[in-house]
């Protein structure tokens, strides 16, 4: 009973939101980008900066996640405010003229540096969901912490120390007692307490259990706080985590089968360092009208090499029936993969698959990239980054160039090939370096420069390449911005970079209309099947940003208008069904006005066909204003259900689908290496439970 207590306990730490209250946004005197200007920490009175998770805009308030970079930031004010931008960049400072070091240092020996370099007084509140990670003292147990996650110690504080960049930003909260005494700690060390708080840190930072056998980690434990017990390996694998398992597994299982609206699935395909691959599902849902789109990975399993269709529906029935899902009530499952036989398993069970934009981008890019003659140029560049990365003369002369050019330090570093924006990061930063590039080749000892020297045919490869791909650069960051990216996104994206960005123009060079052609076929082939196109243009259609259709022509609205007003006219009908079966004997007595006049009521509401009905609510839904591009669709319709109530029943159908596989905290370039690099460290016998605690932590 104590243990379970405990876990329970345990369960409702991890799914604490944290909420920071800011009287000012200061940018320290570290970050130089003339972009911080627009942008600044949360902090308080003092100027102390109460988190780094997140950077708040000082223009429109908007809380973007902060990825150690400014790309993101620029990518911000280029959205939502470009005038801004273009005012930003017109006045941007000199070149600053090169000063010898030994200046440098004696300037800053001379005077004092401000702590900040920008400081703007802002009001506001930052909320950091499911990022804060909870580290127990031993000192206190985790019974003494209350179900509404107060503690009944009043000496309890919270400290909060730092960020973990790309597990989701954590920041890690130790709770500590203000007053330690001798007695509490030979009292109330325990065992157990430190073992949870281990348990913990695995799971949320995806270490491989045996990370407690490293002598590094049990020195650092035993300095953090000695007496204490490390648990083992094996009482993490086989005791621990798996209770912790099971007490999320009850609360997730109890929440699927409860669900009475649609629920949207997603597989996404990875490998462990070992070269096996596993598919990971989880589920996505909205819990009756609320603004807010829920997910839950619930498995991960091993994609055997000799599974066939047939294997795989029967795995996908026993998932259902595990996680107490009807089949019945899956949208749509945005699939992650190009595995056929998983793909032929959906889809003879009816299921419409969405490719997911991510992984449809990744699959797009690394065609392009897979060229020979563009591989040959990548290598070239690896070469050189990695060589002049090993050389600290060529490392300095570096600095000292990308100092006078106001280039970010150590922006030029070599790529993850998995994650395709980390090739173009790296091709993109060596393009502004181009120009003193080959002076820090020449302090390098080379035999040969041939494998590092690009020529000028070369460069203009590259040119081209990342003129071309940047647009679905913006397309990766503009989903890493919204909260809740959902397939009505789509199909104006997928409009977008076809009919513009990708788009032959005559000053193109051939390469260019070969890399364009190419990347606009291959993006249209995956989203070609018609049944994801009506999908989709439904999607769309019902999302208050997109609903007058800009993007499609009339043939395309008609196709669209018969099955949405005839999903319509069966809700409307339901609805009527179930009001007119409710039995007359719930009362026990009527009033005067309901035995008078209750029939001509009754009879005038039930009166009206569905038709008429469903026709009233579209004419409704479009007579009102569309939302702004930046407004969440799923809170404006818990705020438009009470005018368009069975509208807003059909638009939950397509809500619950997002436009991607995986969370738009993942998104980011940092966050998908950092994710993929620790994942594919794990074992295969701990893997699907990891994952599971991981990506449900925040539940």
């Amino acid at each position: 009973m104590e243990q379970k207590m405990q876990m329970h306990m345990l369960a409702k730490l991890m799914e604490e939101k944290h909420i920071f209250t800011y009287k000012k946004l200061v940018v320290p005197m570290s970050m130089r980008s003339i972009y911080w200007k627009y942008f600044g920490f949360p902090a308080t009175d003092e100027g102390d900066i109460l988190t780094k998770v997140k950077i708040v805009c000082i223009l429109c308030k908007t809380q973007i996640a902060y990825n150690r970079n400014t790309s993101n930031l620029r990518m911000h004010l280029q959205n939502k405010h470009p005038h801004e931008l273009l005012d930003l960049e017109a006045s941007a400072p000199p070149r600053r003229p090169s000063v010898d070091p030994k200046e440098k240092r004696a300037q800053r020996k001379s005077k004092s540096t401000p702590p900040h370099i920008f400081s703007t007084v802002a009001d506001g509140t930052v909320q950091i969901e499911g990022d804060i990670q909870f580290i127990t003292d031993p000192n206190i147990t985790l019974q003494s912490i209350d179900d509404d996650g107060s503690s009944s110690n009043q000496n309890v504080r919270v400290v909060l120390k730092g960020s973990s960049p790309g597990m989701g930003n954590q920041n890690v909260a130790i709770i500590l007692p203000e007053e330690h005494s001798s007695n509490q700690v030979h009292s109330m060390v325990d065992g157990k307490t430190v073992s949870d708080a281990i348990a913990e840190f695995v799971i949320l930072d995806l270490q491989l259990p045996d990370v407690v056998e490293g002598r590094g980690f049990q020195r650092l434990i035993a300095t953090l706080r000695s007496p204490c017990e490390i648990p083992s390996r094996n009482k993490l694998e086989e005791e621990l985590i798996p209770k912790i398992y099971d007490t999320f597994k009850d609360v997730v299982v109890s929440t699927m089968g409860s669900l009475t609206g649609e629920v949207g699935l997603s597989l996404e395909e990875w490998c462990l360092a070992s070269g096996e691959p596993y598919i990971t599902v989880s589920a996505h849902f909205q819990q009756s009208m609320d603004p807010l789109l829920e997910t839950k990975v619930l498995s991960t399993i091993h994609c055997a090499p000799d599974m066939d269709s047939l294997q795989w529906g029967v795995i996908f029935d026993n998932l259902f029936s595990e996680w107490e899902i009807k089949a019945e009530n899956v949208t749509a499952v945005v699939t992650a993969s190009t595995r056929q036989e998983v793909l032929v398993a959906l889809t003879e069970k009816g299921f419409t698959l969405v490719p997911c934009l991510v992984h449809s981008l990744q699959m797009c890019t690394t065609s392009c990239l897979d060229q020979p003659e563009v591989a040959a140029i990548l290598n070239k560049c690896r070469a050189a980054i990695a060589a002049i990365s090993r050389n600290s003369t060529a490392m300095a002369t570096l600095r000292i160039q990308e100092n006078m050019l106001q280039l970010e330090e150590n922006g030029l570093k070599l790529d993850y090939p998995k994650v395709w924006t980390s090739t173009y990061m790296m091709l993109e930063q060596l393009l502004m370096r181009r120009s003193f590039l080959s002076s820090i080749l020449d302090t390098l000892d080379l035999m040969d420069r041939e494998p590092f020297t690009l020529s000028d045919a070369e460069w203009k490869i590259v040119e081209d390449l990342v003129m071309v791909l940047e647009p679905f650069k913006v397309t990766i960051m503009t989903l890493s911005e919204e909260k809740t990216p959902l397939i009505s996104l789509l199909k104006p994206l997928l409009w977008q970079l076809n009919s513009s960005h990708l788009k032959v123009k005559d000053s193109d060079s051939e390469n260019a209309r070969n890399f364009k052609c190419s990347l606009s076929e291959n993006l249209s082939t995956r989203y070609s099947d018609q049944s994801v196109n009506l999908l989709l243009q439904m999607a769309t259609t019902l999302d208050p940003r997109f609903k007058l259709l800009p993007y499609a022509s009339e043939d395309d609205k008609s196709i669209i208008s018969g099955p949405m007003k005839q999903l319509l006219i069966k809700l409307v009908e339901e609805e009527q069904g179930n009001a007119g079966g409710e039995s007359p004997a719930k009362k026990s007595r009527l009033s005067g006005m309901e035995f008078l006049l209750g029939d001509l009521c009754t009879s005038s509401n039930s009166g009206m066909p569905a038709e008429e009905r469903a026709n009233l609510e579209l004419v409704q839904y479009q007579s009102e204003c569309h939302a702004a591009l930046d407004h969440c669709p799923l809170v404006w319709w818990s705020k438009a259900s009470a005018k368009c109530p069975n509208l807003a029943r059909l638009a939950r159908k397509y809500n619950c689908v997002p436009a991607a596989a995986m969370p738009p905290s993942r998104i980011p370039m940092e966050s998908q290496i950092l994710f993929d690099m620790r994942r594919s460290n794990l074992g295969s016998d701990i893997v699907d439970k990891l994952l599971f605690l991981n990506g449900n932590h925040a539940v």
